[in-house]
């Protein structure tokens, strides 16, 4: 009898360990996606980025982590732009972020409900970083020169909106994760197009919208709210 006693609390304790050890502390991730200029040319264009990155799980649904970018900014039309100016940014970038998903602010009861739970990884988040310009543009045109710097380096602040869809694995862990995120950055310089402003003190900002896939591993974390 005391036997079975013992094997029945070893199971009772084993899942309730179980219950609250119940993510993983790290991920890492990667997707691509368009980007978007808005720098002080007036016509837009589609452009091209990846990344990759690695976060801290501090909780089942708050990250920090970084993220490194590559990809294109692009720009102007060098015959339809009031100045004749275009541009092409093949630019790099290396990021920190901060990001806090819906889920941390919701009860186990709450989590029952079955839309609430589908969207427990929307979140809004922020970060910084730097950005390395490699610009090929519009120096001449005519009479005209454009003054500028080809390469530059400028940090940037950004902001995070979007939403992770979570894949349990086969114990009800979420070791993947595909990621749909909108990335707003404003630089702190004016060397995103590779021009000096004309007759505006706008910041240069572009958006990167993506698709991604997150893989979560490492030790595990307790989440003993829930």
């Amino acid at each position: 009898m005391k036997k079975i006693t013992s094997l029945l609390s070893l199971l009772f304790l084993s899942s309730a360990l179980l219950a609250q050890t119940n993510f993983y502390k790290l991920s890492i991730g990667a997707g691509a996606g368009g980007t978007l200029a808005f720098a002080d040319l007036q016509k837009k264009t589609l452009g091209f980025a990846a990344y990759g990155s690695l976060d801290l799980q501090i909780t089942p649904y708050i990250t920090l982590g970084g993220e490194l970018q590559k990809g294109e900014l692009a720009g102007g039309d060098i015959t339809f732009d009031p100045n004749n100016r275009q541009f092409i940014n093949s630019y790099k970038a290396a990021i920190g972020n901060l990001r806090v998903q819906l889920g941390e602010f919701l009860t186990s009861y709450q989590l029952r409900n079955n839309f609430l739970y589908n969207i427990r990884g929307l979140y809004a988040g922020a970060g910084v970083g730097i950005i390395s310009n490699k610009i090929s543009n519009v120096r001449y045109y005519g009479n005209n020169f454009y003054p500028g710097a080809d390469y530059s380096k400028e940090g940037i602040v950004l902001l995070n909106f979007g939403i992770n869809f979570y894949i349990p694995n086969q114990w009800g862990l979420t070791r993947y994760a595909i990621n749909l995120n909108l990335q707003n950055t404003m630089a702190l310089g004016e060397g995103m197009d590779g021009y000096e402003s004309i007759g505006t003190k706008s910041k240069d900002m572009y958006s990167f919208l993506s698709l991604g896939f997150k893989y979560n591993f490492g030790p595990m974390g307790l989440d003993r709210r829930r």
